[in-house]
């Protein structure tokens, strides 16, 4: 198992991957049975605390830490 970024939920981190794989907010909303409103939340909580200025930038911060942890 992969671990987590050590400063994401594991909400925050699976939002923001499933960004990075070409999902839109509504089809990750209905995917976790969440609102999009949710889904926003998470992703925008996620940006700031690996303190990136946009959506890529964090999925590439994500991306790297498991890379490195493999």
């Amino acid at each position: 198992m992969i671990p987590r970024h050590p400063d994401l939920s594991a909400r925050q981190e699976q939002v923001l991957l499933l960004l990075g794989d070409g999902l839109g907010l509504g089809e990750i909303a209905e995917r976790l049975g969440l609102s999009e409103w949710t889904v926003k939340t998470h992703r925008d909580e996620g940006r700031r605390r690996l303190q990136a200025r946009t959506t890529t930038q964090a999925v590439a911060i994500i991306v790297r830490q498991r890379a490195a942890s493999r």
